[in-house]
C-alpha cells in the first residue's frame, strides 16, 4: 500500500511538472488524506503543503482560500509529528494566505497558532530537544549564544502569550490586568494609606478601590499612598502603563478587522 501512495505522490509531482496545477492539488490532498488515515503524519504534512504550493501557483492572485486550508493541514501534521518550527512556519503561510482572502477568524486562528508552535518549539528545544522531531533540515545556532537566543525568543514569546495572546486573545489582557489589581488590592490591605491627613489600614474594599483608581491613572487624590504602599503604587502603574494600551491594541487588532 506504501508504494501504491509513493506512486501517487510521484504521479501528483507529474502533474506539477506539467503544470497542471488543479490536477497536482487534487492528488496531493488525496494522497495526504490516505497517509493521515494510515498515521504517517509526516508525509501526510509534506503532501499537504504541496498541494498549498499547486493552488497557489494556479489562482495567482485571485483566490488562496484551498492553498490556506492545504497549510492549515499540513500544520497540524507537522504539530502531531513534532516538527513545531516547520508547524509554525506553515499556519504563517496559512494565515497569510486567509488574509488574502479576507477569512479575519480563520487569519487570526492561523496567527496564534504560529506564534504559539514557535513558542513551545523554543522551550523543548532548550528543555526536552528530545521531543523535537524534524521533518525539514534546518540549521541551528548551537553554543553559548544559541542558548541565549533561544531562551530569550522564548521567554519574550511566553510573556506575550500569556498577556493578550499574541495580540489574538486580548481578553488575557483583562485577566492579567483584574490579577493585577486584585493583587495589589491585597498588599494595601498590608499596609497604611493617607485619607483627610489620617493615616489609616484600608479594608478589601477600599484597597480594591484605591488599587483600580491607581492602575487607570485617574488618580483622584481623595486618598495617598505612603510609606511602602508608594513602592507597590510605583509597581502597578508601571504594569498598567502597558496594560492598558495592549488592550486596545489586542481589541482593535483582532475585532475592529471584522
Amino acid at each position: 500500500m506504501e508504494k501504491d501512495l509513493s506512486a501517487l505522490e510521484q504521479e501528483a509531482f507529474s502533474f506539477l511538472g506539467r503544470e497542471k496545477f488543479e490536477e497536482a492539488y487534487k492528488l496531493f490532498i488525496k494522497v495526504a488524506e490516505m497517509y493521515r488515515a494510515r498515521k504517517n503524519h509526516k508525509q501526510a504534512a509534506l503532501c499537504a503543503a504541496s498541494a498549498a504550493s499547486c493552488w497557489a501557483l494556479r489562482s495567482g492572485e485571485k483566490s488562496f482560500y484551498n492553498a490556506a486550508t492545504a497549510y492549515e493541514m499540513a500544520a497540524r501534521d507537522a504539530e502531531i509529528v513534532g516538527d513545531l518550527e516547520y508547524a509554525s512556519l506553515l499556519y504563517r503561510y496559512a494565515a497569510t494566505s486567509y488574509e488574502r482572502d479576507m477569512e479575519s477568524l480563520s487569519f487570526s486562528e492561523c496567527f496564534y497558532r504560529s506564534k504559539e508552535c514557535y513558542r513551545r518549539y523554543f522551550m523543548f528545544s532548550l528543555f526536552a530537544p528530545k521531543k523535537l522531531n524534524r521533518i525539514a533540515s534546518t540549521q541551528e545556532q548551537n553554543g553559548v549564544k544559541g542558548f541565549v537566543k533561544r531562551l530569550f525568543m522564548w521567554c519574550i514569546l511566553t510573556l506575550s502569550s500569556l498577556v493578550w495572546g499574541y495580540g489574538e486573545r486580548p481578553v488575557r489582557t483583562l485577566f492579567v490586568g483584574l490579577s493585577l489589581v486584585l493583587l495589589s488590592a491585597f498588599l494595601y490591605t498590608q499596609n497604611y494609606l493617607l485619607q483627610d491627613g489620617q493615616t489609616f489600614k484600608p479594608d478589601f474594599f477600599e484597597a480594591f478601590y484605591f488599587s483600580l483608581v491607581t492602575l487607570s491613572s485617574t488618580g483622584f487624590g481623595d486618598i495617598v499612598a505612603i510609606g511602602f504602599s508608594r513602592v507597590i503604587v510605583v509597581i502597578e502603574l508601571s504594569f498598567g502603563m502597558f496594560i492598558m494600551p495592549l488592550f486596545l491594541v489586542g481589541f482593535s487588532r483582532k475585532y475592529l478587522r471584522i
